[in-house]
């Protein structure tokens, strides 16, 4: 008996090769693509784009539809973590570090943290990234491979670009809490309100006839976001202006993006790597390509848990703890989900 489509998408998790399986929001058809040799930058054709966030850019082009023989790639040797997972106290000592430097022109700063949960050797990513694709219709689902960054599994609500024909959309998203009917604080209002600024200038630049949608709540499970829709007209060209513009988005990094960026560098939290970048499809008809959040990394014995949260000068070390286990627990419940199945 051959394998089955999950097991060949798994076994191709071990392989040398590069390939994406995602499922776009509220929608249920799976969308596969490989490519045998090693993955370019140049955005060309149908494909599939991983960016870290430092920038580095990887483009799958669609040379398979479906997945092919695991067998016909060579293995790729057992992945581990560089460095280990955030302890606790390293994270309380980051956010004094980080929290201090606000002000002098430094407005916000996301500190970032890991999480490593055991696996068994029997894990299966294919169940694990179908978990979200079953409970949660509103996100960007998808698990992507790739010898150079490895295997990630996300499912993310941030959209970055999308676009039909000259048509196009992105979002200001920020400010985290759990699901509430009382009025946002005056710290999350603020930092939505800078993402939103950042973005609203960006899309001026290089867009027509822009449209800014009224603020809205955006669900996340038991979390909500703060969110500004913004949709505009413009060509190609401009769009791929704008995709080298926009992330990292302060949504993301901080603000302003420089300052908050070399902040991080100087003083890194976490070897970011895909966290905080971005992935999706890219074509000539559509573009789908959405923030790199609420993700994990899959190794040979455990999975990374990614999450961050944005500091502002009224950010409290243990809300800001919290906010990270939380959105942690997108991935985590799919783990513990496959792994009944």
């Amino acid at each position: 008996m051959g394998m089955s489509f999950a097991e060949r998408i798994d076994a191709l998790c071990r392989r040398r090769c590069s390939f994406a399986l995602y499922t776009l929001p509220q929608e249920n058809t799976e969308h596969f693509c490989l490519c045998e040799g090693e993955p370019e930058s140049r955005l060309q054709g149908e494909g599939f784009v991983l960016a870290t966030y430092e920038g580095r850019r990887l483009f799958i082009p669609a040379q398979f539809r479906e997945p092919p023989p695991p067998e016909r790639f060579e293995p790729l040797p057992p992945r581990r973590p560089r460095e280990p997972e955030t302890r606790r106290e390293d994270y309380a000592a980051l956010f004094r570090r980080y929290h201090g430097a606000l002000g002098a022109g430094l407005h916000k700063v996301v500190l970032a943290r890991t999480r490593d949960i055991p696996i068994a050797a029997d894990f299966s990513p294919y169940a694990t990234y179908r978990i979200p694709c079953a409970t949660r219709p509103m996100g960007f689902k998808a698990l992507v491979h790739t010898p150079e960054l490895g295997t990630w599994i996300c499912c993310t609500p941030e959209i970055l670009l999308r676009g039909r024909g000259e048509r196009w959309e992105t979002m200001a998203l920020a400010g985290t809490r759990p699901t509430s009917s009382a009025p946002w604080d005056a710290k999350n209002s603020g930092e939505q309100a800078l993402v939103a600024d950042f973005i609203r200038r960006c899309v001026q630049r290089r867009a027509e006839a822009v449209e800014e949608l009224p603020r809205e709540t955006l669900p996340g499970g038991d979390i909500e976001h703060l969110c500004t829709r913004f949709c505009m007209r413009m060509n190609r060209a401009a769009a791929l202006q704008l995709l080298d513009e926009l992330p990292p988005t302060p949504a993301v990094s901080g603000f302003p993006t420089a300052q908050a960026r070399a902040l991080i560098a100087t003083c890194p939290d976490i070897e970011r790597s895909c966290y905080a970048g971005y992935l999706g499809a890219w074509g000539d008809e559509r573009v789908d390509l959405y923030v790199t959040l609420r993700c994990m990394q899959v190794f040979d014995r455990c999975c990374r848990l990614y999450a961050g949260g944005g500091l502002m000068p009224d950010s409290r070390e243990e809300d800001e703890w919290r906010e990270t286990l939380a959105k942690m627990r997108v991935m985590e419940e799919a783990m513990h989900a496959a792994s009944r199945c």
